[in-house]
């Protein structure tokens, strides 16, 4: 699953303002709508690049060529009437909205508490601690939880690396081995099927790492996933990325814990 405004939106996170992708990039998501029958040539005005410059942004986000990403900003027409849905959520009160939201906000913890499996977390902690090199990624909001990871880990001097670009999350994944530990935070489980094909990931996959997928997904499962901490969801507006950032917490606060146990 190719979503380009999550592909856009990482982009002009991690780019500098002036670079080439980075104009393309915010022109896109300003004007997507007006973009299905701009030429390459009338999009690169438009954006003060070169004709080549648009077909090397377009194979920087993984696509092949200015036609494949005039494809996805047509599906995008499609997938952006059901985007808009994603505001909704059980309960929602519109004379009541701050009650309602915070509500739905509890509602989904208590699910997370109930569903939690606690000695998988155990696990986990033990292995952030076991591990040299441990990697934490995810998408938009679940690189953020990826990052809050990273700083409170810090706090107790595990130091472990995320980063905002796909490109840069994909090469590290790809490039692990068995010495590796890699967490992967996505709420509905499609990380893998956004990022990475399905096949060929690893270079050698008797020397791959050990990789973690925290999800609310109940189904999936892939060959490459050695754990999953999976949790209940709603999966509306009030369900991420609060369950996921709980998860962050007390996986923190149980290395912390355990930290005690190794002194």
């Amino acid at each position: 699953m190719f979503n380009l405004i999550i592909i856009l939106l990482s982009l002009i996170n991690s780019e500098v303002n002036e670079s080439n992708n980075y104009k393309i990039a915010k022109y896109i998501l300003e004007n997507i709508t007006e973009l299905e029958n701009c030429s390459i040539t009338e999009l690169a005005k438009k954006c003060y690049v070169s004709n080549s410059s648009i077909s090397r942004f377009c194979r920087d986000i993984g696509l092949n060529d200015y036609n494949d990403l005039k494809n996805q900003v047509a599906k995008y027409q499609v997938s952006h009437e059901i985007a808009i849905q994603k505001f909704k959520y059980q309960n929602d009160n519109s004379q009541a909205p701050i009650k309602s939201y915070v509500d739905a906000i509890t509602n989904h913890l208590k699910l997370l508490r109930d569903s939690l499996d606690e000695k998988i977390i155990q696990e986990l902690v033990r292995d952030i601690y076991d591990y040299q090199y441990v990697g934490a990624f995810g998408y938009l909001q679940s690189e953020t939880v990826a990052m809050n990871l990273q700083f409170d880990l810090q706090t107790n001097r595990k130091v472990i690396f995320t980063c905002m670009p796909f490109a840069n999350q994909i090469e590290y994944i790809k490039n692990a081995d068995e010495k590796h530990l890699i967490i992967i935070f996505s709420e509905s489980g499609t990380y893998f099927k956004r990022a990475l094909a399905r096949t060929h990931i690893f270079k050698n996959i008797e020397h791959k790492p050990k990789i973690y997928l925290i999800t609310s997904h109940q189904n999936i499962t892939l060959p490459y996933v050695d754990q999953y901490i999976r949790y209940q969801s709603h999966h509306d507006y009030a369900s991420h990325p609060y369950p996921l950032l709980a998860i962050s917490g007390i996986v923190c606060s149980q290395y912390s814990k355990y930290l005690l146990t190794k002194e």
